[in-house]
């Protein structure tokens, strides 16, 4: 059936009775419901969306907390890595604990005093141009530097007891240079 005839059989159909009222005419008539809410309720819901909008813009584009950067501690790095290489020294050759010794001063050095002394050489650290003025207290560690020298490079044979004298030596140079 096309849609035609059915539109053309329910024009053919008789007509349904008309309405009757109520049973009850005493009954008040219905009140009229608002088509919606007033016009504050959609203001209101506007300013909710946009303001987590931008909260939620905000949380995503904002700085980020810088932390402070982590204050070295040359002095207690180095106290610490020379008290370990003491504890090792007896396991290890002294060329090795020597060279220990010898890297963890040049680091104090630089990270104390500036000084680039893992890139120089002990003649060159040690001699009177290698220090500057300001850092002359360094000039006690030259003793040590031959004595690390010694241990590291030296052809005679060296024993472990020389090696934990030498690290017992620059704790207690540094020591003197906390004071």
């Amino acid at each position: 059936m096309s849609l035609f005839a059915f539109f053309i059989a329910q024009a053919q159909q008789p007509e349904a009775p008309p309405l009757q009222p109520l049973p009850h005419p005493g009954l008040p008539d219905p009140t009229l419901i608002t088509t919606g809410p007033s016009w504050w309720v959609y203001a209101a819901a506007a300013i909710l969306v946009i303001s987590l909008l931008a909260l939620i813009l905000w949380m995503l584009f904002r700085p980020a907390k810088v932390s402070p950067p982590l204050l070295k501690k040359p002095w207690q790095t180095a106290m610490t890595r020379l008290r370990d290489i003491l504890a090792q020294a007896a396991l290890k050759s002294p060329s090795d604990t020597a060279a220990a010794v010898s890297e963890t001063l040049r680091v104090y050095f630089l990270e104390s005093y500036k000084i680039p002394a893992p890139f120089r050489t002990s003649q060159e650290l040690f001699q009177r141009g290698g220090i500057p003025a300001t850092s002359l207290r360094l000039t006690r560690y030259a003793a040590l530097a031959d004595i690390w020298d010694q241990l590291a490079f030296a052809p005679v044979p060296a024993n472990s007891s020389e090696a934990s004298a030498l690290v017992q030596k620059a704790i207690e140079s540094l020591e003197e240079d906390r004071l």
